[in-house]
């Protein structure tokens, strides 16, 4: 797979601010409301874990489409059909939002295993909508929450405390992605 923005390693004309973000943020919203609406069934809502200014570094759309196929292929060997979706290619990141006719739980399982996978796998932010607009977290189906690249702890206590600097975590993905993808 290729690099479809063959981005430079140092890329800055990729580089995203908060508004861009929040506006990012505020339309994927919109998207999963309007996908619940009108299909009134779970939404899988996958984007990737890329903290910073640049959200496109190098290999990302690679892992992006290798674990969006890993997606689509556990819901295949399920016999689970992708009712409808929707795909956003911006510079604040990759998303897709795929409705499925299946249990939000069930579901939950499938993208769990797909971030717990591989170090590719860590990268991949995978949520799931229930109908009525909840997510399923990880504990709702019995497994531990997230943890951190670096030092192994509770993410989310990583994450509010800064504990770790954009640059430490880019740094790791970066390893990481150059590992699978770098020539």
């Amino acid at each position: 797979m290729n690099d479809p923005f063959n981005i430079p390693a140092a890329s800055t004309a990729l580089q995203v601010e908060l508004t861009d973000m929040l506006e990012a943020r505020e339309r994927r919203a919109r998207i999963q409301e309007q996908l619940l609406s009108a299909h009134g069934l779970p939404v899988i809502s996958f984007t990737m874990n890329i903290p910073g200014p640049v959200k496109l570094l190098p290999h990302v759309t690679e892992a992006f489409q290798e674990s969006l196929a890993a997606v689509e292929n556990a819901l295949s060997r399920r016999g689970l059909a992708i009712i409808c979706r929707e795909s956003i290619r911006e510079k604040t990141g990759w998303e897709e939002f795929l409705c499925v006719r299946a249990s939000p739980e069930s579901l939950k399982r499938i993208t769990v295993e797909i971030e717990e996978r591989d170090p590719v796998g860590r990268l991949c932010d995978l949520d799931v909508i229930r109908p009525d607009g909840s997510k399923v977290s990880r504990e709702d189906i019995g497994f531990p929450g997230r943890k951190c690249l670096l030092c192994g702890e509770p993410a989310h206590a990583c994450s509010r405390s800064r504990r770790h600097s954009v640059e430490e975590l880019t740094g790791e993905i970066e390893r990481i992605l150059q590992g699978r993808y770098g020539k």
